[in-house]
């Protein structure tokens, strides 16, 4: 009974070190070490930013609107000297949304890329979406929704009923940074 008790316990400690140091990569670290490298084009949004074309929407828009606490943007412009990496950093990316926590909602070839809409939470209450665009001649860009118990449905309903606030510095800075995508 002790020998097995012994084995249970160092069993059960392996798991929880296994666990513990998992060294799988995540979104969140690839966005802070992405945003350390001068390739990469990184503007985080709040919430504030958004929003609504009309007041006079439903309660269910505005309170689906109160659920986005941020927006993350990151994205790798190709040009000649950096094609090798964008093909590993989008694999990166790739590699990433594989592991399962990562649901995806859609999938589309636009000809010369894809866009990829994933989800981290529950169908009903999602905490994060990530919307992942590649073009072989552009290069991509991974937005980050972030926010807390989102509705699919309804944040497809809202994304009808949204502006930006045209004033908005990081807005700004965001329109500077694309205007030198072509």
């Amino acid at each position: 009974m002790k020998k097995f008790l012994k084995v249970s316990m160092v069993a059960f400690a392996s798991a929880i070190l296994t666990v513990a140091c998992d060294t799988k990569p995540s979104l969140q670290k690839y966005y802070v070490d992405s945003k350390e490298n001068n390739a990469f084009i990184s503007v985080d949004l709040p919430a504030n930013i958004i929003e609504l074309k009309d007041e006079n929407v439903s309660e269910e828009v505005k309170n689906t609107l109160k659920t986005i606490k941020k927006v993350n943007f990151l994205a790798l412009q190709i040009n000649d000297s950096n094609q090798e990496l964008f093909a590993a950093e989008k694999e990166k990316v790739a590699e990433i949304l594989k592991n399962p926590s990562y649901k995806e909602l859609m999938r589309m070839n636009t000809g010369n890329g894809n866009v990829t809409v994933n989800y981290l939470g529950e169908e009903d209450a999602i905490d994060e979406v990530i919307i992942f665009g590649s073009d072989n001649k552009r290069g991509f860009a991974l937005v980050r929704v972030l926010g807390e118990n989102m509705n699919p449905s309804e944040i497809l309903s809202l994304a009808q009923e949204i502006k930006l606030d045209g004033n908005s510095q990081q807005l700004k800075q965001l329109g500077g940074l694309l205007g030198g995508i072509k």
